[in-house]
């Protein structure tokens, strides 16, 4: 990516979604506070991006606003195609899914009750009762690579920042 940045700076704004998503892909966390940092776009890639450096600072009031701003953003698509787009607006609900996945599972490894015997039960049903929601949740999607992948590798970052 920033190969062709480099010979190409005025494709920066353009390629600033994909330039986010890989970086939080592989943990790149820097990356990703200087690419939000450098932008005031208010697409998905960047909103997602803000609500996951809330969550991975751990400020509970930065994820409110974070979240707030988030389901603000992506549910307008919903909202401007009204109720008889739902074609165009998936990937919107998509992206709204995604959020509230992040945000349960910020939320579950936070309540996880701290090491001890009687916490090791506890943990596993908390896991557990997790691990069913989320799979509920996957069979909700279309069963297709192009919209189970972006939520599979959500969740994968999201379980890599706790």
């Amino acid at each position: 990516m920033r190969g062709v940045l480099i010979r190409n700076p005025e494709w920066e704004s353009a390629l600033a979604g994909f330039h986010v998503e890989s970086a939080w892909m592989v943990g790149a966390w820097d990356d990703v506070q200087s690419m939000v940092e450098r932008t005031n776009a208010q697409t998905s890639p960047i909103v997602i991006a803000r609500l996951l450096l809330a969550m991975r600072a751990g400020d509970q009031m930065k994820i409110s606003q974070a979240l707030s701003l988030a389901r603000m953003v992506l549910g307008a698509p919903i909202t401007a195609a009204g109720g008889k787009g739902y074609r165009r607006s998936y990937d919107a609900a998509l992206d709204l899914h995604v959020t509230h996945e992040l945000e349960m599972i910020h939320t579950a490894i936070n309540d996880l009750p701290t090491d001890s015997q009687e916490s090791t039960q506890q943990r596993r049903q908390l896991l557990a009762r997790l691990s069913r929601t989320l799979s509920a949740r996957l069979d909700s999607t279309l069963p297709t690579f192009r919209t189970r992948e972006p939520v599979l590798s959500m969740r994968r970052s999201a379980f890599a920042m706790s």
